[in-house]
């Protein structure tokens, strides 16, 4: 095996072989366009009307770079010194044809967009322009003045001579250089048939107006001499139809014709002076040349523009089209979740009025109390089906916002165990829930969401054995897993358990209410806070569902949780509770349930009839409890505002609302009351009554102390 800089040396050797074979080249041909425009001289040996030479070098050096310009002096100095004056003279001749190509070629990179110059407009101005006015007089003017200094032109001939030398090395630019650049620079395309054709016609369109207008082998007569305008036609073609590349072709056959004519004696431009035969020959070419590039350029400018705007019109098309296509998904999917929410509230709809019913037969105390609390287990189903739907609504409203903090997760442990210990003891399941000592960064109050539902799902599919819940350190992460043994999840089915209203199937004996929300919820709560789940899974021996969290090191600064006080700490009896709700059927529900707790409960239906109750009463409530949304387009906040004005203190106060939209939470977020949405589980209702009668005691207390 060879060293790597064994093959540098051969490296270079090719690189060198391949520069002085460029220069060779270029040089080659520069010298052979060099003699034959020479050939054509008639004012003075050095100083003709026909010189390619200079379009050679200027495309040359745009497309090789600055780097070939010995190529074009020494071909310069060889043709000049092999045909008239001194080496001297031919040494500053080449000079000045290579500072020519040089500083036209580096005023076009940095001036008119290199390469690319033909492709706009303005572009094509600017190279016109730079040939004209800066690099074609360099060459003339160094030119002449060396062949005057040396004395081979008299100084009466100096202003024919550089005229000429001038149109020639300006034709030369605009009519070769084009062609050279575009055709050496021009992208491969698929080889289209209707294009290849049309360029036939339209360079065979130019040759065969060539022939007509500047053949020698027509006659040439007074009539005649109109026919070169038709030397436009083909330009024209090919400036509309054909683009650059194809225009600046027609144009050097159109010149090779008009000069070989003029030269032989045909055409429009022949006069008894070959000199003064060709100078109006190069004005012709350029102002064909020129306007028709210009023209070119403006054309596929326009319909690059076109094209663009095609492709946008397709996109924006296709993008209409997905759009119009999720639309329709999405009206289909919002049909489908109407009628799957419709099915399966009836059920607990339709058991509650069952069980409902049998209260008003006479019941033995045991069937009265088995009766109720099935009635209260149904609730617990509605409930949970409504916080799913209460789930999907905000995380569609986007109004869930996670809240990063760095907490120890026995918390959630701990809550989790609390809340399913009961319903997995009634259903003869083993719930095991292994403590942890870990800290992690995430979202509480979502995290808790996610353990929640996915616990959830593990009690309602498994029938006998238990749950497990417990965690794993993995780096810098942390693994909770929940482990059922339920029937397990098939192969096909593991991609879809996370769509929304999909339920996995099961025995007739384990359709429990629920409305396949709970994955779904999982799925979109996991990406609001960019945490990674997997699933394993074995049908008949149950699932494992995995969350991964970032853990951080234990926050040994951060205040110990407080345990929540007993109920009974801080208890209601004899508390003033002001309800306000324009439903009657609210009223007395909500008044019926804290008068069995032993709370004085003053109803009213608005904030106005509110304030006549307890002028009546004479006495300020404890705990304003007020629906959200009330009559006339009133809200629960305006109602508890009034109040507080109206005995000048700042009240406990309970807001409750249907609406799961982002504007109530934001409201009271902003007011600093605690919002509950409906339907309110009276447990959850109870609890919020302690903590803010606790906190509320405990600023009295300060107070006093």
């Amino acid at each position: 095996m060879s060293h790597p800089r064994s093959v540098a040396p051969e490296i270079d050797f090719y690189r060198g072989v391949s520069y002085v074979g460029g220069l060779v080249a270029i040089g080659a041909i520069y010298f052979a366009s060099a003699k034959g425009g020479l050939a054509l001289a008639s004012i003075h040996p050095s100083a003709t009307p026909i010189w390619p030479p200079t379009g050679v070098a200027l495309a040359a050096v745009l497309l090789r770079g600055y780097w070939i310009w010995p190529a074009i002096f020494t071909a310069a100095m060889i043709a000049n010194a092999t045909t008239a004056g001194s080496v001297a003279s031919a040494i500053a001749i080449a000079t000045g044809n290579s500072l020519e190509a040089l500083a036209g070629a580096y005023l076009i990179n940095r001036w008119s967009s290199g390469c690319s110059t033909f492709a706009r407009p303005n572009s094509v101005a600017k190279f016109a322009l730079i040939c004209v006015v800066i690099a074609a007089p360099i060459s003339a003017s160094i030119g002449l003045t060396s062949l005057s200094i040396f004395g081979y032109i008299e100084p009466r001939n100096f202003a024919d001579a550089w005229v000429t030398w001038w149109l020639g090395d300006v034709t030369g630019a605009l009519v070769i250089a084009p062609v050279i650049v575009l055709w050496a620079s021009d992208h491969h395309h698929v080889f289209n048939r209707h294009e290849f054709l049309e360029t036939v016609g339209v360079l065979a369109t130019a040759a065969a107006v060539g022939l007509i207008a500047f053949s020698p082998l027509i006659e040439q007569t007074p009539g005649r001499d109109p026919l070169g305008f038709l030397a436009i036609l083909p330009m024209l073609w090919a400036a509309l139809r054909r683009g650059p590349r194809d225009t600046a072709t027609v144009a050097l056959v159109l010149a090779g014709i008009t000069i070989w004519g003029t030269l032989t004696g045909g055409g429009p431009f022949t006069t008894t002076n070959p000199n003064a035969s060709f100078l109006p020959v190069l004005m012709f070419l350029i102002s064909i040349t020129v306007p028709s590039l210009l023209l070119s350029a403006d054309v596929a400018v326009r319909k690059k523009a076109e094209e663009s705007l095609r492709r946008a019109q397709i996109e924006l098309e296709r993008k209409v089209a997905e759009r119009t296509q999720e639309l329709e998904l999405a009206n289909a999917a919002k049909s489908r979740f109407f009628a799957m929410a419709s099915h399966d509230l009836r059920q607990p709809l339709h058991a509650l009025g069952l069980f409902v019913a049998q209260l008003r037969m006479p019941l033995k105390t045991r069937e009265r109390t088995k009766t109720v609390e099935r009635i209260d287990a149904t609730r617990k189903e509605m409930d949970e089906m409504f916080n799913s739907l209460l789930d999907i609504s905000r995380l569609d409203a986007g109004t869930l916002i996670p809240k990063i903090t760095e907490f120890p997760i026995v918390r959630l442990l701990q809550k989790v165990e609390t809340t399913f210990r009961q319903a997995t003891r009634e259903k003869g399941l083993r719930l095991r829930v292994r403590p942890s000592n870990a800290w992690v960064r995430s979202d509480a109050m979502l995290l808790e969401r996610i353990l929640i539902n996915l616990v959830s799902n593990a009690v309602r599919y498994t029938l006998q054995g238990g749950i497990l819940v417990g965690c794993r350190r993995r780096g810098d992460m942390l693994r909770i897993e929940v482990w059922d043994s339920g029937p397990g999840i098939p192969e096909d089915q593991k991609q879809n358990i996370f769509g929304e209203f999909f339920q996995v199937s099961a025995p007739v004996r384990n359709r429990t209410g629920g409305l396949g929300l709970g994955l779904f919820i999982v799925e979109r709560l996991r990406l609001l806070l960019n945490h990674q789940i997997d699933l394993a899974s074995t049908v008949g021996r149950g699932s494992r569902f995995a969350i991964l969290i970032p853990t951080v090191d234990e926050c040994v600064t951060s205040t110990p949780p407080v345990d929540s006080p007993h109920p009974g700490a801080f208890a209601v009896e004899g508390k003033v509770i002001l309800v306000i709700a324009d439903a009657a059927i609210v009223q007395e529900g909500t008044g019926g349930l804290l008068d069995k707790w032993g709370c004085s409960v003053l109803a009213a239906g608005s904030d106005e009839a509110a304030l006549v109750r307890l002028a009546k009463r004479e006495q300020r409530p404890d705990l304003i409890i007020s629906d959200y949304h009330l009559a006339s387009g009133k809200t629960g906040i305006r109602a508890i505002e009034q109040i507080n004005a109206a005995f000048g203190s700042s009240i406990p106060a309970i807001l409750i609302s249907g609406d799961t939209a982002a504007e109530p939470l934001r409201d009271a977020r902003d007011k600093g009351y605690i919002l509950l949405h409906k339907p309110v589980d009276p447990m959850r209702l109870r609890a919020v009554m302690h903590e803010l009668f606790r906190d509320h005691e405990g600023r009295d207390t300060g107070r006093a102390l």
